[in-house]
């Protein structure tokens, strides 16, 4: 299913790129990451179109507008991000070494503004699977304990970014549970294709 094929490629690339085993400055992981937000997007509006019939209008038109435009603001971030780091590397390649400090104070300076969006996405990230966790809790085809998983992980995530604001979390010595979000949409990833292989395996009757 490609609604699937988007979800786990999106998942690995954020994990294998969040965490450091891919170095993100390769071309192809580059255009994979490029590609995470538009891809998200997709997955998620097919994820929440499951959920309609047992959840309310305002949850699960919430979690459109929350899990959208957290995606297009992550989209936004890893474009700057990049942007900003090639363009000072190819800066300190031709600058003449009593340039090299000041380009330093001034990619730092530039670099805030990256990890502004950072938390404007963490904010409608966190809080778009709070409200996509609580669709899903009446759900037959996902667990209670995935439901409550994904609010537990979002929300600690959420407050973790407030408080170390304006630094990231990892910056202030707290734990980053970015990845543990991305654990948590592997086990949404993984009921849905349950429930599709019961579904095959055991078709309704005509």
């Amino acid at each position: 299913n490609l609604l699937t094929a988007l979800g786990i490629t999106t998942l690995l690339v954020y994990l294998t790129t969040s965490t450091g085993l891919v170095d993100g400055g390769n071309k192809v992981i580059l255009a994979l990451a490029f590609g995470i937000g538009p891809m998200a997007i997709v997955g998620v509006l097919g994820l929440v179109d499951r959920l309609v019939p047992y959840a309310s209008d305002r949850m699960t038109r919430l979690s459109r507008i929350f899990m959208v435009s957290a995606f297009v603001l992550f989209t936004l971030m890893v474009i700057v991000q990049q942007m900003t780091v090639m363009q000072f590397d190819t800066l300190r390649a031709a600058a003449d070494p009593a340039s090299t400090e000041s380009l330093k104070l001034i990619f730092r300076g530039v670099s805030t503004v990256q990890l502004g969006i950072d938390v404007a996405f963490d904010l409608f990230y966190c809080i778009g699977i709070i409200v996509l966790a609580s669709a899903m809790y009446r759900h037959p085809e996902f667990s209670r304990f995935t439901s409550v998983f994904g609010m537990v992980s979002a929300g600690a995530l959420l407050a973790l970014n407030l408080y170390a604001f304006p630094n990231v979390p990892k910056e202030s010595g707290l734990v980053d549970l970015g990845p543990v979000t991305g654990i948590w949409w592997l086990m949404v990833i993984a009921q849905v294709i349950r429930t599709r292989w019961r579904t095959r395996a055991n078709p309704l009757p005509a």
